[in-house]
């Protein structure tokens, strides 16, 4: 990109942000009327009210913190062993000029850091217009009944046992106390690839679903505990009951969380390595269930438990490492609409994507070794994302919902 259109595109966006001066507001009209071309690209970006919403949510963003953070990891930068860093800018101050270079609702562009080639092209059909997720989930009812919730209308969803499932704003809420049976009855929520949904526990509890995600729950909590299973990441705001425990089984008994009342965060995907509880406020205690052994770790606010390879472990305080400072802006980021890919190679970045644009990544020839910093919106298409990575050395090939990585 020029100097000229970091230039305009910085006008741009103090367009958008109603911040020109006179002067300045006297050079981008000079500009806008300089060609159609620079007409339509003025029309696009300031139409886009999507990008204005996250332009100031990302304005008071530390890029400087960024670049320190590279230069103290990787100091001689321009060595062949070390990954190619790829830095996503915010539209802030020069940053700005993505949104002139690529017109995407993302808010970001991917600047290449040092790489001085010429950029690979994306080799796609016109039908690879794939639609970033969206709100959704399919409610499987004690009966066996399915219930696809994305495009139902705010109401009532079922009865039962005294309870009504209602879907509110997007919100599945259980209203009434609920009759007492012998046999407790479950409902279970589950995510698609795609989508994302949030639900309201019958006891106030609130929880949210990542994409490729589930939670089985009673429909009423009764006895000295509430207990639910979950697969994916959720996050979870506990409402307290220091009578009644809150608690989490993680991939069929891999891993277990008790809780008392708390905000937190679990990324327990199966095709990650490792499970991840990562605590905002309150109280938890993290072990992994086993016959001979029932304890754990106690988190304290703004800690994560790491666990790996959980499978028969008898010794849990030796399998659960605890971080005391966790990237708590990247945990959090898929619950707030972002993607924050600050410190992850191109394998984790295209894990995110699979599960949010609903696609299959496969690898030709090997698995380019990148590292990318940064955030950016899950709310633009796939192509627009695309097109951001374009600017790195990483080429693609698509085949329907496929993306072929090519590692040449």
């Amino acid at each position: 990109m020029t100097e000229n259109n970091h230039h305009i595109a910085g006008l741009i966006g103090k367009y958008l942000d109603d911040s020109l001066n006179d002067e300045e507001r006297i050079a981008l009209e000079e500009w806008v009327n300089a060609s159609g071309n620079n007409r339509d690209l003025f029309a696009a970006i300031t139409d886009r009210q999507q990008l204005r919403a996250n332009v100031k949510r990302f304005y008071a963003y530390d890029t400087d913190r960024i670049s320190r953070k590279i230069s103290a990891q990787i100091p001689e930068f321009g060595m062949p062993s070390a990954p190619q860093v790829h830095r996503i800018h915010f539209l802030r101050k020069w940053g700005w000029a993505a949104a002139a270079a690529f017109l995407i609702g993302g808010s970001v562009s991917l600047w290449m850091k040092h790489n001085k080639k010429t950029q690979p092209a994306i080799v796609a059909s016109q039908t690879m217009n794939i639609a970033p997720g969206s709100q959704g989930a399919i409610l499987t009812l004690a009966d066996g009944r399915e219930v696809v919730l994305d495009s139902m209308a705010s109401g009532v969803v079922a009865h039962q046992s005294g309870t009504s499932v209602v879907l509110s704003n997007g919100n599945l809420v259980y209203d009434g106390a609920g009759e007492n049976t012998a046999e407790i009855q479950y409902n279970k929520m589950t995510t698609p690839k795609g989508r994302q949904f949030q639900l309201t526990l019958p006891d106030g509890t609130r929880v949210w679903l990542n994409a490729a995600s589930s939670i089985r729950y009673p429909i009423t909590f009764t006895g000295n505990e509430r207990r639910v299973e979950i697969s994916g990441e959720v996050c979870f705001d506990v409402v307290k009951d220091v009578d009644v425990p809150f608690r989490v089984t993680i991939n069929n008994n891999k891993a277990s969380i008790e809780v008392l009342g708390t905000l937190f965060n679990v990324n327990a995907y199966e095709n990650e390595n490792a499970i991840q509880t990562t605590l905002l406020n309150g109280s938890v205690r993290v072990g992994i269930p086993s016959p001979t052994h029932t304890a754990g770790v106690i988190l304290k606010p703004g800690q994560q438990a790491v666990i790996r390879n959980a499978i028969g472990v008898h010794t849990p305080e030796e399998k659960i490492t605890v971080l005391n400072d966790p990237e708590i802006e990247k945990i959090m980021a898929w619950k707030n609409g972002l993607f924050n890919f600050e410190g992850a190679n191109l394998e984790e970045v295209m894990r995110q994507l699979e599960r949010w644009y609903n696609i299959d990544v496969v690898y030709e020839n090997g698995i380019p070794n990148i590292q990318f910093m940064g955030e950016m919106s899950r709310q633009i298409p796939l192509t627009d994302l695309l097109e951001i990575l374009r600017r790195t050395e990483v080429d693609f090939r698509v085949e329907g919902r496929k993306l072929i990585v090519l590692n040449k």
